[in-house]
């Protein structure tokens, strides 16, 4: 083949393989995970992938065992005022009323206020797993940067009775490597 011949044959090999080179080049996704551990001795456990698609799409999955079944159970995105700062789990240290529970305002200087609710609050099944998965269109400016950010899970019987905001399960969000 010439050389004018190999360049024009340059085209016609790129449509033979379409899907490879333009999903390559569209795919402007991120992927986050968070490693759930349990709060108030709750015993639930979560893994969660978190994908950001184009800066405006963010893709939810939840897979959580340990939560009491029936139950509507909260689930979101907290994080700081101050994006430089990291939001984390709190320990049971900050339990400062001594009532044995870390409550959501207990928390909140470790996690930060709700940045992003994870809606709808699905009932967990029978045997109290969880298995949610939703997308939504985000503001990149107000939930950015993603690895300074929490995912909290909420509900849990406390003296007989169910509080639907009490943190049962707090994760970092981190880049999946």
């Amino acid at each position: 083949m010439n050389h004018l011949t190999k360049l024009a044959a340059l085209p016609l090999l790129s449509l033979s393989y379409p899907c490879i080179t333009l999903a390559d080049a569209e795919d402007d996704s991120q992927t986050y995970v968070a490693a759930m551990a349990p709060l108030n001795n709750s015993g639930v456990y979560a893994e969660i992938e978190l994908t950001v698609k184009n800066g405006n799409r963010l893709k939810v999955e939840i897979e959580a065992s340990g939560m009491e079944p029936g139950k509507p159970h909260p689930q979101h995105i907290h994080g700081k005022d101050n994006p430089v700062a990291n939001a984390t789990c709190p320990g049971p240290e900050a339990d400062s009323d001594g009532d044995g529970v870390v409550s959501v305002g207990e928390g909140l200087p470790a996690y930060g206020p709700i940045i992003l609710p994870l809606v709808p609050f699905d009932l967990v099944d029978a045997a109290g797993n969880l298995d949610y998965e939703a997308t939504f269109r985000i503001n990149p400016g107000a939930l950015q940067p993603l690895h300074k950010r929490t995912i909290v899970l909420h509900g849990m019987t406390v003296n007989g009775s169910y509080v639907p905001s009490l943190p049962i399960a707090c994760g970092e969000i981190v880049a999946d490597q």
